[in-house]
């Protein structure tokens, strides 16, 4: 950040006026030519009133538009039962924020897009508040248009109510409407042929065949199992779900190269004494749950999005906190967004390679036969009963164990955030009322509960643990998994930069 854009937010936060800001910012001009005082001047007046804007408070438009797509998103999900294939969300996010920043960037004096580089830079006379807000509208009007043409009407009502028009689809550069369409062109043109088979419903491009034959969950056959370290379908009253996009750890990155340059180290193999040690410890959780680790388990668990739409709540709290300018909300929710999107490619990259068995396999094939404590399912609490029995709090999903997706997402997004503001504090919290829980209803839990998290590190934290909570992943899942997200948000933080500063 420039130190004239540093001194423009300690006045937004200290009071300062805006015109007082606003001259702090000329003040920093290169004075050596009347273009370079009055591109200054332009570049000031913009800044000023973003910041006006946001000692108003309200959710900008990139929130705005942030919000759209997590509505779109659990539509979706409601629809298509998209819960069971995690990684479109993140894919989803990267896209629209992609094309936001891009097309912003056109009106930055620095700033790069990630595709067409400088290609589209307007000149300081255009790099007004009110061209950078029409090209952020247009440009995640047409990202959301791509990713979910099913609600187009509820696109074109949202651009109109912000006063624009949805059937502006000129490719005039000159104009803030074709830098945007220009801009976010690039942006789908790569997502098309990225892997992910979008224009095929997201079908599997691999062929992927599972190791072991599927299992019914109603009756456990420990002899059908070829390799207890590799991942099991599930047959559940006759219907038994594939692995869920096989093919994404194959997406093309957002921002870094290679997926496969961070997978983790191979998990435990069965038999080893990691290994009993995690079933020991997954068993103990599961048959002694407390009503607030059930909520946890439960509120994690995101039944009606995907799991990167909690963490692109993280950061709307964040820019309200810390209010926000537009400008410095396309920055941080396309830092935070690149990280996710990566993230999911790297979880998915190692689902795939490891192919690794879940808990409720795992566990039922060590303990078959076995008389064991274990949660006995909703309203019955814990009871007595064969290892073969042995059950989850909250549904096992389609697609192989190692490493926990929510872990990879949630510390990315800690990491991304810390990285962006400089702090680890957050601050939020959310109350699950008293009998409000989807899995035992009306019981659970006795009282409210509170969850807060003073730290962003704490709610990745609990994120991670809620899946051990629930009983579908392993403790190594959950801490191999937050370390890949530490590491690809820190990657993809320094390639934001470099997009944000031009050197990329």
């Amino acid at each position: 950040m420039s130190l004239a854009m540093k001194s423009i937010r300690r006045g937004r936060r200290a009071g300062i006026s805006v015109a007082v800001a606003a001259a702090l910012l000329g003040t920093a001009a290169i004075t050596g030519s009347g273009t370079a005082s009055a591109a200054t001047s332009v570049d000031a007046a913009a800044a000023a009133s973003e910041s006006s804007e946001a000692a108003q408070g309200g959710d900008n438009l990139v929130i705005q538009w942030n919000k759209m797509a997590y509505d779109a998103s659990v539509k979706t999900a409601a629809k298509t039962n998209g819960l069971k294939r995690p990684p479109l969300g993140s894919r989803v996010y990267a896209t629209v924020h992609s094309c936001i920043y891009d097309a912003w960037a056109a009106y930055d004096y620095k700033a790069v897009g990630t595709q067409l580089g400088d290609d589209l830079r307007q000149p300081y006379y255009k790099r007004t508040l009110a061209n950078r807000k029409a090209a952020i509208n247009y440009a995640a009007y047409d990202a959301l248009n791509y990713l979910f043409p099913d609600f187009k009407a509820d696109f074109d009502a949202k651009l109109t109510a912000l006063g624009y028009d949805p059937a502006n689809t000129v490719r005039d550069t000159k104009t803030p409407a074709g830098v945007a369409h220009t801009a976010c062109d690039a942006v789908i043109k790569v997502r098309k042929v990225d892997g992910s088979n979008q224009d095929n419903n997201y079908a599997d491009t691999t062929g992927y065949t599972p190791f072991n034959p599927p299992q019914d969950l109603a009756a456990f056959d420990k002899s059908t199992i070829v390799d207890p370290n590799r991942w099991t379908p599930l047959t559940n009253n006759g219907v038994t779900p594939t692995f869920a996009t096989p093919q994404w750890g194959d997406v093309t990155p957002f921002a870094i190269n290679n997926a496969a340059d961070f997978l983790p180290p191979a998990p435990p193999t069965y038999g080893s004494d990691a290994s009993q040690a995690d079933i020991k410890h997954l068993m103990d959780v599961n048959a002694n749950l407390t009503d607030r680790e059930k909520v946890i388990a439960e509120y994690w668990l995101e039944r009606s999005e995907t799991p990167t739409g909690h963490q692109n709540q993280w950061a709307q709290f964040i820019s309200n906190r810390d209010g926000h300018t537009l400008g410095e909300d396309v920055k941080m929710f396309f830092t935070l967004n690149l990280a996710m999107g990566d993230a999911g490619i790297v979880a998915w990259k190692t689902k795939e390679h490891f192919d690794y068995s879940r808990p409720i396999t795992m566990i039922r094939y060590d303990q078959s036969g076995k008389t064991v404590q274990g949660y006995g399912g909703p309203g019955k609490g814990t009871q007595t009963i064969d290892g073969a029995a042995w059950k989850p709090y909250v549904t096992t999903p389609a697609f192989a164990s190692y490493v926990s997706g929510h872990a990879v997402w949630g510390a990315a997004a800690a990491e991304s955030l810390k990285l962006w503001t400089g702090s680890d504090n957050f601050g939020d919290s959310f109350t699950f009322k008293a009998g409000t829980s989807t899995f035992e209803p009306g019981q659970t839990p006795a009282a409210d509960v509170t969850l807060k998290w003073n730290t962003l590190s704490e709610a990745a934290a609990e994120d991670g643990m809620s899946r051990i909570y629930g009983g579908v992943h392993w403790t190594f899942d959950n801490l191999e998994g937050q370390n890949v997200g530490r590491n690809v948000a820190k990657a993809t933080y320094d390639k934001a930069l470099q997009y944000i500063n031009g050197t990329a």
